[in-house]
């Protein structure tokens, strides 16, 4: 599908969803915003600081200093009736452009909005399904959640920064369900793989839905395709960021290493 021209919307509410969450809702022009994109990613323009105006895509002529902050993100639920945009944003001790925008956003402030992409969805059709992910991944993780059938098994392993950063999401029974708390993502651990390595395999063909850190992301695909021999085509891994880098170099390093 084809990107939404990007536009300007305004933050109409700005709630904290638990200690390390804050959702911002943002409504505008969406007519034409399409529906069922949960999931999907998009990229949030930022003004910098002094900036009285966002600019939108395309920058291609335009100098640096005056470009608005880009990050990604991922669309936690469009509302079309109400024309309300939800976006989660995990909150950083030290605070990056975008959470401590997302800190201090009130209503009437504005913002840049370029997307969204195709959903990324698992394949609904599998056997049982396996969920894997940090908070960065937990918007789109829980909307996946929400489309599960009632009848759906397998498993969610879900690392939070706090015991209390657990969500109360419709996980079906037969999903069984492991927060882990790992109050410093910022430092290499295998903690998460080895949660995913841990499980009992379940007969049938599952699908795969990962994402988060991208140490973690590389080492449980390079499980799921090598060890579990999971189709390529039922397996969903994406590092949305790396420790020790920027986003504007992980995004580039993306780049190069999808070419």
């Amino acid at each position: 599908m084809s990107r939404p021209s990007p536009r300007m919307l305004t933050v109409l509410r700005n709630e904290v969803l638990t200690p390390h969450m804050r959702r911002l809702v943002l409504g505008g022009e969406l007519s034409d915003f399409p529906p069922g994109c949960e999931s999907a990613n998009f990229k949030l323009l930022l003004p910098r600081p002094g900036q009285s105006s966002i600019a939108l895509p395309p920058f291609a002529e335009m100098p640096e200093a005056e470009r608005p902050i880009v990050r990604t993100y991922t669309l936690r639920h469009f509302d079309a009736e109400r024309g309300e945009i939800y976006v989660d944003f995990m909150m950083h001790a030290d605070h990056g452009p975008a959470s401590a925008w997302a800190a201090s956003a009130a209503p009437g402030d504005r913002v840049g909005f370029a997307g969204p992409g195709a959903p990324k969805f698992v394949d609904w059709q599998a056997d049982w399904f396996f969920f894997a992910g940090d908070m960065s991944a937990l918007p789109a993780i829980a909307a996946n959640i929400e489309r599960l059938p009632c009848e759906a098994k397998g498993y969610a392993v879900l690392d939070i920064l706090d015991p209390a950063d657990r969500q109360a999401l419709p996980f079906p029974e037969g999903i069984a369900v492991q927060w882990r708390v790992n109050p410093h993502p910022e430092l290499d651990s295998n903690g998460l793989v080895d949660a995913v390595k841990a499980k009992t395999w379940l007969p049938g063909s599952p699908a795969v839905w990962v994402a988060g850190e991208s140490g973690a992301v590389r080492a449980i695909r390079r499980y799921m395709v090598g060890d579990r021999v999971v189709p390529r085509d039922r397996l969903y891994a994406s590092g949305y960021w790396q420790i020790g880098m920027t986003e504007d170099r992980h995004q580039i390093e993306k780049r190069k290493n999808s070419q």
